[in-house]
This record gives C-alpha cells, structure tokens and sequence, in this order.
C-alpha cells in the first residue's frame, strides 16, 4: 500500500512537467522575439529534466533493480535542475543585452554523473542493487561507493540552495537596476523563488510525515505551484525581456539615433492612420522598417508602453479593428469568418486564440 501510494502521489509532478513542457512546445511559434524562443526551448530542458527525475523517484520506489541502470542520469536530472532553473531566471533577469549564461554552471552537473556512472562498471551489479534496496550492510570495500551512489539528495539540495539564492540576488539586482523606471513585473518570479525556499525546509518535517503516507502530497503541491506559476507567467508573457539599447551610438543597426526613438503619440497615430496590422503576414522586423528603428528597440519599446508583447499589441489592433467592423450596420448579416480575415487575421482559429489570449488587454 505505502508503495502504491508513493507511485501515485509523484507521478503528478511528471504529468505536470511533461503538461508544461507541451505547453512550451505549442506556444513556440506565437514567440516573436529570438529571445522568447530561446528562453521556451530552455523551459522545455527544465520541464524534461524535472519529468524524468520524478519518473526515476517512481521507477526506485517501484523497481530498485531496474533504478541502478538509471542512476546516473536520475542524479544528473536531479542536480541539472537547479542549474536550469537559475538559467531561466537569467534570462528574464538580463538587463545588459551583451549579457551570456556562463555554460559553466553546467560543468558539475555533467561531470559528477559521469564520474558515477564510470565508477558503477567497476561495482558488481548485486552490490548496487544492495545500496538501493538497502537491505544489506555497507562493506569496506565498496564504503565510498556506496556514499557517492547515495548522495544525490543532499547534493542536489545544495544545488538548490546556491542557485535559488543566486535567483534571488540576479531578481534583487534586477529591480534596482530599473529602480522606477517600471513596475515590478517579475514579482511572480520571486514567489516561484520563495516556494523554492519552503521545498528546501521540507526534510525538516520528515517526522510529520512518517505519520502518514498522505502528507508526502504536501512537498509534491509546492511543486505544482511551481510548474504552473512559471509555464502561466510565460505563455501569458508577464515579463518584459528589457534590453538597454546603445542609444548613443551614432547608428543603431544602421538607423540614425534620432530615427531609432519611438515616441508614442507618433507610434499610435502611425498604427492608427496606416493600419499595418491588417496584413496577416506583418513582421516586426517589417514593422521596425517602416518606423526606422530596429526590431530589439520597437519590441522593448511596445513591452515598457503597453505591458504585452508585439504578437498580443497586433493581435488587440485587430480585435479592436473587428469590433468596430461588427458595430457597423453596414456589416450586419456578414460572415464572421470573413471579417476576422479581413482585419489582418489569418484564420477563424488564430482569431479565436487571439480573443482568448489578448482579448482581455484591450
């Protein structure tokens, strides 16, 4: 029954991970910016390398033999994740455009698994069964293996620790960098940080939990929390990827200085005159072009001012466009599907997306 129980209650967290990670696939091509997508692709790695190490929590409870095969890459996933998580974190945190993820953050996570997993051919198979199963007592000889093959809970909980504290720092800093330029719009970041926090006091409750099998759900909800707070926040586009654009060179991707500032009386009074988000093929680079600046400095630009990225500000142009067509008498008795074409839509489908997803900015 404890087993059955204990299969049951993580196997949430791996539906939930692999939910989201399908989610990221999906709304991949609704990103606009290089910078969305790359930031999606790395939330993917995130969701996986979650899944499977609640899938290897399953496989150890249900099967300690077939486990031992698994181990490497279980202890792999179990470090990485802190890793890739602070590498989301830099990504939204990133203020200087110049600005990389040091991929050395991710030499430890490859190394000490690759070190297990060389070292476990020297080690008969029954011995590593024994280890997992515990059921027999640590010999000499195989005393140092035996550690390193059951250390990954405490060193992934300091992984956890370091880089949840350095994703607290990098949002801090964050913050004051923009000090009141803009609202604090990571805000959800730092409640995703904080739950973070309380998954590292759950041993500390250890003994409540022996009190019953249900209690494990608790560790288990967090992570949910977790999962949900990030994949919502990002599909939803509530943060703003801000890039502080070298505006005092004399070209800026070969557009003048003077050419490349957006101001948006001028900005809405172009949207509103030219219309150009009735071309169902609209760009921002196309965009960009028509108002002489540069793709970066308009997306940034659309972020800070209307508080949505450019697919939602072209998708609320057409809503609005729309609304007006169906308050015409002109129109009435006209075809839907039609009119949501003719306002820059490129199907009935994309419209009813975009109603869903944009609708409620307008």
């Amino acid at each position: 029954m404890q087993t059955l129980i204990s299969v049951l209650t993580y196997l949430f967290p791996v539906i939930s991970a692999f939910t989201c990670c399908l989610l990221m696939i999906f709304t991949y091509k609704d990103s606009v910016r290089r910078e969305e997508r790359y930031l999606k692709r790395v939330l993917c790695f995130l969701y996986l390398s979650a899944a499977f190490g609640w899938l290897c929590v399953i496989i150890y409870a249900w099967s300690p033999s077939f486990f031992v095969y698994l181990n490497a890459l279980c202890y792999f996933s179990f470090v990485v994740f802190s890793v890739i998580f602070y590498h989301v974190v830099f990504c939204l945190t990133r203020i200087d455009r110049s600005e990389r993820f040091p991929m050395l953050h991710y030499l430890l996570p490859v190394l000490i698994p690759a070190v297990l997993l060389v070292w476990s051919f020297f080690i008969p198979f029954d011995v590593q069964v024994a280890i997992v199963a515990e059921d027999s007592p640590l010999e000499d000889s195989y005393f140092c293996f035996a550690r390193f093959f059951t250390s990954k809970l405490p060193v992934s909980f300091l992984f956890c620790l370091c880089y949840t504290l350095l994703g607290l720092f990098r949002l801090s800093r964050y913050q004051k960098r923009l000090n009141d330029e803009k609202p604090f719009v990571l805000r959800w970041l730092g409640v995703v940080l904080f739950l973070f926090l309380v998954s590292l006091c759950m041993p500390l409750l250890a003994p409540l939990f022996a009190e019953s099998y249900w209690l494990d759900f608790i560790p288990v909800l967090i992570l949910l929390a977790q999962y949900t707070i990030l994949s919502y926040h990002i599909i939803a586009g509530n943060y703003s990827l801000y890039l502080m654009e070298d505006v005092s060179s004399e070209f800026v991707t070969g557009v003048s200085r003077k050419s490349s500032i957006l101001d948006r009386g001028k900005f809405e009074k172009y949207i509103q005159e030219e219309k150009p988000y009735l071309n169902p093929d609209l760009k921002i680079t196309d965009l960009a072009k028509c108002l002489h600046t540069n793709r970066t400095y308009l997306s940034t630009f659309i972020n800070r001012t209307y508080g949505m990225n450019f697919n939602c500000y072209i998708n609320t142009c057409r809503l609005q466009e729309l609304s007006g067509l169906l308050r015409n008498p002109l129109n009435v008795g006209s075809n839907i599907s039609d009119l949501v074409i003719g306002v820059g839509f490129g199907c009935y489908h994309s419209y009813r997306r975009a109603k869903k997803r944009c609708g409620d900015r307008k």
